[in-house]
């Protein structure tokens, strides 16, 4: 059986949607996927630069959940941790999540450029 090759169009597309799959398949989309998550990263951004203990204060969840959030969403970027004496403070890490998110719209627009290029108009009408 003869194997039918593939054209540099079909190749560059297939090479897109590999990227995009990865992207899409990512930690950093699933942190952000989950809704408890979402608070917990609104109430950083609200706050600074926070610790476990002040965000409890704002926040209807467990401190072992709050922690949990934290140490994941830290895990893959978006927050940057800091260990002062027995306090761990989080931020957000903004290049970092900047990054991630221009990465993810690159990908993007090379996706949707191969695969749904847009419409033709006719200018006849």
């Amino acid at each position: 059986m003869v194997a039918k090759s593939r054209t540099p169009s079909e190749k560059k597309r297939e090479s897109a949607i590999e990227a995009l799959d990865s992207v899409l398949d990512s930690k950093f989309l699933t942190a952000l996927s989950e809704p408890s998550r979402i608070e917990v990263l609104k109430q950083v951004l609200r706050y600074g630069r926070a610790d476990v203990s002040e965000l409890s204060k704002h926040l209807h969840f467990d401190r072992s959940v709050i922690s949990r959030h934290l140490s994941l969403l830290q895990e893959v970027g978006i927050l940057h941790r800091e260990k002062s004496g027995k306090h761990v403070y989080y931020q957000l890490n903004p290049s970092a999540a900047i990054q991630k998110f221009k990465f993810i719209l690159n990908h993007l627009e090379e996706l949707v450029a191969i695969c749904c290029p847009p419409a033709k108009t006719n200018s006849s009408n």
